[in-house]
């Protein structure tokens, strides 16, 4: 797994698998706007929030999904490693 954005002790975003898997040959515009999203997950993954869809208090580890206009991000959030995990992307611009 690759690093994504490191916020020193605080959380982190990593690939879930290799970046050219999850996000290769996007255009830099989809680019900005899912790092963009990353960063507002983890600011929500400090304050102990969780946005997107499918979330589950009983199996809180279930791929959640988050989706804007162009783009559906599916990731799962790990709190004991301050780690969010971004599985897959489509951009759909």
């Amino acid at each position: 797994m690759s690093a994504g954005s490191q916020d020193g002790e605080g959380r982190q975003w990593e690939w879930g698998a290799d970046e050219d898997f999850v996000v290769g040959g996007l255009p830099p515009e989809a680019m900005g706007g899912i790092r963009a999203v990353l960063r507002g997950l983890v600011d929500l993954a400090e304050l102990r929030m969780d946005a997107g869809h499918d979330y589950d208090e009983q199996n809180p580890r279930e791929l959640r999904t988050f989706a804007t206009e162009r783009l559906v991000l599916w990731y799962q959030k790990f709190e004991h490693r301050k780690r969010i995990y971004v599985v897959r992307v489509n951009w759909l611009g």
